[in-house]
């Protein structure tokens, strides 16, 4: 596959070409511009026109100043239905842009591009001069969430800069402090918001906040929003006159605007007392119970780093650093929403319950610190009878930092319906059958991790296998790739015993899921080759080879791969068919390494 990344200066050309077309809105149709203070910093919206103001400003409303002299960061928003002004082409192939809006190959720390397919809008920003840019063809295609939480992926880049960052929770406080609620959908996070606004307490957000640790751990609004299942307004009926959407509540959650009927509860900013994750239960009494920092992490982790683009290692590390420091519980939700702000308004009052029961430090590892995010890509076609095996053997391998990306390739059988029965946290996607390259090239693209692993459906990583592949890349900064060998093992049909077969060090030496890479490491040599129906593991070590990328062979087996009569590549006459492609693939990459050989065939 030709390596599709792109230069800082392809990058920042294309952020100009966007600002020119926004120069050229607002000659059309003038400039309207809106500033707030939003997380310790001035922004301004600067609108081409005002077709997009009632769309994007008021879920900010609350949070509006003045016309200020400067501002810290500009975002320069404009649509084409209403100015005539068309966007710039789109800057590379369609295989390129993600489910999460990052853009494969544009990788600049300077320049910042998404694409979000449902909302149809492109978000650019150079960080370094503090401009942004919003576009989106018709404001009429926006779907409910943009309008609740707008400029969501600008903002979450600029405070990011700033040393904030955004969190998927809900956070609501009393004059003790703030506590943040985090879990994803359906937990109750957005139940519990709410039901403490209805009591009295301060509010500060339902859905997107942001997140200040130093000098002292705060938590700041962001929209004056809320989102709710229709059917839980049943239980909230009091805020059924905010709900802005009335005539589309059975397609969509009911999105209320809080601002101005709530403006006296709703504050900037708080400081941050503790965190929960709240859990539906069957009984009447809502109870809080201490929990470790690994159950935090994940229920924080989950939500924010499969939705913001670029997130990666700094994000993982700003949630370790707040679970870590802040304390957790368990909020288990009893059937009683009434009594949920009583617990919660005696928890803040007793300042020496939230200081002193912190994590149990048991729980957390001594070089939990060092642990690096790990991305798991399993593909699947019709692996119903291998996919809920395969995710139990990468949860048992007790490694807490991991987020598991399962890409269904078509499958047909009931795949889909086993992964959403899985009771862990799965981002799951589903693509036209296009074959095993591309169904991991699909995960890299949308991984958060700093290292990605794979996972065959079929095979099985022995036990500790992460924890060991980790800490061998940890050790050695330079190595991108770090890999071991691969056990095969046959699978009897008749009785389902396993035995195994011949000796690791004279199998297949090019598994693909024998081994833990660096997520940088597929910017240098490319992803996987999609024109391959089998072989791609071979053809990406020989170009991996080919450029002098270090890697490091341990002695160590860090695969089983099971052979039960169904396997792929049992089918020889794929590996013929793909061996003369291989070669060519190779041949080609040595010789636009080094121009000398061109002309030599052997």
């Amino acid at each position: 596959m030709v390596k599709t990344q792109k230069s800082e200066s392809e990058q920042l050309n294309f952020f100009e070409k966007c600002y020119e077309k926004f120069l050229q809105a607002t000659d059309a149709v003038g400039e309207i511009k809106h500033f707030y203070r939003v997380g310790g910093s001035t922004i301004c919206l600067s609108f081409a026109g005002n077709e997009l103001i009632s769309f994007l400003a008021p879920a900010l409303e609350h949070l509006r100043i003045n016309e200020a002299v400067s501002a810290d960061l500009t975002l320069h928003i404009w649509d084409s239905h209403s100015t005539g002004i068309d966007m710039v082409p789109p800057p590379c192939e369609r295989k390129c842009f993600t489910d999460r809006g990052d853009i494969w190959g544009f990788h600049s720390k300077r320049i910042k591009t998404a694409f979000h397919w449902i909302e149809f809008s492109v978000n650019v920003m150079d960080l370094d001069s503090g401009k942004g840019i919003f576009w989106v063809e018709n404001a009429d295609s926006l779907p409910f969430w943009v309008y609740a939480s707008p400029l969501r992926t600008l903002l979450h880049w600029w405070m990011e800069k700033k040393g904030l960052q955004l969190l998927h929770a809900a956070a609501v406080g009393t004059p003790y402090g703030a506590v943040l609620i985090t879990g994803k959908g359906g937990s109750g996070k957005s139940t519990t918001a709410l039901s403490c606004l209805q009591a009295g307490f301060f509010y500060l957000a339902d859905d997107y906040v942001i997140i200040q640790l130093d000098p002292v751990a705060q938590v700041h609004s962001l929209y004056c929003t809320a989102k709710l299942d229709p059917d839980q307004l049943n239980s909230l009926p009091e805020f059924r006159k905010y709900v802005d959407n009335h005539e589309k509540l059975d397609q969509e959650k009911a999105v209320m605007f809080l601002h101005p009927h709530l403006k006296k509860q709703i504050i900037p900013n708080m400081v941050l007392k503790a965190v929960f994750m709240p859990m539906i239960t069957d009984r009447e009494t809502t109870v809080l119970t201490p929990i470790s920092y690994w159950r935090i992490q994940r229920a924080m982790s989950f939500t924010t780093m499969s939705q913001l683009p670029a997130v990666g290692y700094h994000t993982h590390e700003f949630i370790n650093r707040v679970s870590q420091t802040i304390p957790s519980y368990s909020l288990e939700l009893g059937s009683d929403i009434r009594k949920i702000p009583n617990l919660i308004s005696e928890f803040l009052q007793k300042p020496s319950m939230a200081q002193n029961e912190k994590h149990d430090k048991k729980s957390i590892p001594a070089h939990s610190k060092s642990l690096p995010l790990v991305s798991v890509i399993v593909p699947v076609y019709n692996g119903e009878r291998f996919i809920r095996e395969a995710v139990e053997n990468i949860i048992a391998q007790n490694y807490p930092p991991i987020e598991i990306i399962v890409v269904d390739d078509g499958s047909t059988d009931k795949t889909g319906e086993i992964i959403n029965q899985i009771p862990k946290d799965i981002r799951y996607f589903y693509q036209e059958n296009e074959g095993p390259a591309s169904a991991r090239n699909r995960g890299i693209r949308d991984a958060s991790g700093e290292f990605i692993a794979f996972l065959d459906v079929d095979d099985i990583w022995p036990e500790n296998n992460l924890n060991i592949l980790v800490e061998h890349l940890l050790k050695k900064p330079d190595i991108l790739v770090v890999r071991g060998y691969a056990q095969l093992i046959e699978v009897s049909p008749e009785t389902g015993n396993q035995n195994f077969i011949g000796n690791p060090k004279e199998s297949f030496a090019d598994y693909i899921g024998a081994a833990l890479y660096r997520k940088s490491v597929f910017r240098e040599v490319g992803l996987f080759n999609q024109e391959l129906t089998c072989g791609e593991d071979t053809d990406w070590f020989k170009r991996a080879s080919s450029r002098n990328i270090p890697m490091q062979r341990i002695e160590e087996v860090t695969l089983h791969v099971r052979r039960h009569g169904a396997n792929m590549t049992l089918d020889k006459k794929f590996m013929q068919v793909n061996k003369l492609h291989i070669f060519k693939q190779t041949l080609d990459t040595v010789r636009a390494l080094h121009p000398d050989l061109k002309g030599v065939t052997r």
